[in-house]
């Protein structure tokens, strides 16, 4: 008897920890722009089409195309260990990279809520 009131306790906790290791942070240009700044180890990934990519990114950008069937993979075989941004357009595609991720294992994963067209209209530099 006291094993299943004791067991449900223990999963709870379980699941507590493990959440509390990972972080998704959703955070606009402004903000990315300010620990981009402090942190020059963390991975930017562009998750649009090539075309959009071509067109604009941020300096030092992977560009993984969500849409195309090889990017989940693509995915699979960066280091979850690793602190990564990722952006799209408007937040739809990054946060079907960043939900993958999260399920995978990544630990500290940035999403740029405003996107490319946030980070242009704040004026901050990119690259062609």
């Amino acid at each position: 008897m006291r094993i299943k009131f004791i067991l449900p306790i223990i999963v709870l906790l379980f699941a507590s920890f493990t959440s509390l290791s990972a972080q998704r942070m959703q955070l606009n240009s402004p903000e990315i722009k300010e620990i981009l700044k402090k942190n020059k180890t963390i991975v930017i990934l562009d998750v649009r089409s090539p075309e959009e990519f071509a067109a604009g990114h941020l300096k030092g950008a992977q560009n993984i195309d969500i849409r195309q069937p090889d990017a989940y993979s693509k995915l699979n075989k960066l280091n979850p260990k690793t602190t990564y941004l990722v952006y799209c357009r408007t937040n739809h595609r990054s946060g079907m990279a960043v939900d993958y991720m999260m399920q995978k294992g990544f630990k500290n994963v940035y999403q740029m809520m405003d996107g490319f067209p946030g980070w242009a209209a704040n004026n901050f530099a990119f690259e062609k």
